[in-house]
């Protein structure tokens, strides 16, 4: 699961409704204000992704008086959604986050007919350079590297898994990730992967993860938001001893069986990316987020962890962060061609 956090605001959903062309609000209202419209394919109050994002984007707003966030579409999930939505809120603000990998097409359709509209794209690039779009990612494979060498030194087995909703280039980083770090601590720990087409659907995880627990996996990766309470189901119905792994937050009082976290604030990444975009100091292009700027990290959850284990993360952590470890192909998203910031 992502995380788990209050709503920090309420706002007005809008309709997807197709808007015309070069009605874009794109200019600050008289008094200064720069409005802000936000779109997901999940539901705002998932519990999980979405919403870590939109507290992100309310912290940076709670910060500058001069922002605020006038609309939310949330629940685009096919590309006529999402394109009609950003449409919508193109025409309506001077700033539109567009919050999840599968916005990278609609954003690109889009974009180029608001030129003076800001496109923050989150958790994916573009395939070519826009003017107006700045894209933000987290380079969530430099964590699963950490997860990777933790869970094979705690694995029983030497069977770990990973369980994400949709095979994509940022769920595919961390189990390419969990992969290198677990040969990092152990050349013959096996990683396997399923994809349940779903990120808040409990059952089927509970499924997969159940399946993978029958094959003699003992440790699981959820990359899922509300759905890692099927994994934690599964892990605590299992005959056997299984952990479970989190992505982006710790959920410690969800399940005994959690020992720990590759935690990702995607909040603390958005409200900076937000709070540039407002004041036109946002660069053009990709900005990928790492270990070096404390928005990644690794943690144990209260009580779990040898001393072992906890050194074994921060040998792992220094060493990427030095550059004495090198990323194998597929932990980390493909640079794009146009202008790429690694912070």
């Amino acid at each position: 699961m992502r995380t788990k956090i209050a709503i920090v605001s309420a706002v007005t959903a809008i309709p997807l409704a197709l808007s015309a062309c070069g009605s874009s609000g794109d200019s600050a209202a008289a008094d200064g204000t720069k409005s802000i419209g936000f779109i997901s394919q999940a539901p705002r109050n998932d519990g999980g992704f979405t919403q870590f994002g939109l507290a992100g984007v309310n912290a940076a707003i709670e910060a500058d008086k001069n922002l605020k966030l006038s609309s939310i579409v949330d629940n685009a999930a096919n590309s006529q959604e999402q394109i009609q939505g950003l449409e919508s809120l193109a025409t309506k603000n001077q700033i539109v986050v567009a919050d999840g990998a599968s916005f990278n097409k609609a954003v690109a359709v889009v974009a180029p007919k608001y030129p003076k509209v800001r496109f923050i794209l989150v958790a994916a690039d573009l395939d070519a350079y826009a003017e107006n779009v700045t894209s933000v990612t987290a380079a969530v494979g430099y964590n699963a590297i950490v997860v990777g060498a933790v869970a094979s030194a705690h694995s029983r087995t030497k069977k770990l898994g990973m369980i994400a909703g949709l095979e994509v280039p940022s769920t595919t980083a961390w189990y390419h990730g969990m992969v290198q770090g677990a040969a990092l601590e152990n050349p013959n720990t096996k990683v396997v992967e399923t994809y349940t087409g779903d990120f808040n659907d409990v059952g089927k995880a509970k499924q997969a993860a159940e399946a993978m627990i029958a094959s003699g996996v003992d440790s699981i990766l959820s990359d899922l938001d509300s759905g890692s309470r099927g994994v934690y189901q599964a892990a605590g119905g299992a005959t056997s001893p299984t952990d479970v792994y989190d992505v982006f937050a710790l959920h410690c009082d969800s399940s005994p069986h959690i020992i720990g976290s590759g935690v990702v604030s995607w909040s603390d990444i958005l409200k900076n990316a937000v709070a540039d975009a407002a004041a036109d100091t946002l660069p053009a292009g990709a900005i990928s987020y790492g270990l070096g700027t404390g928005a990644l990290r690794f943690e144990f959850c209260p009580g779990k962890g040898t001393p072992e284990e906890k050194a074994l993360v921060e040998k792992i952590t220094k060493d990427i962060t030095d550059g004495k470890i090198v990323a194998d192909k597929g932990v980390l998203l493909p640079k794009p061609a146009y202008h790429f910031e690694q912070r």
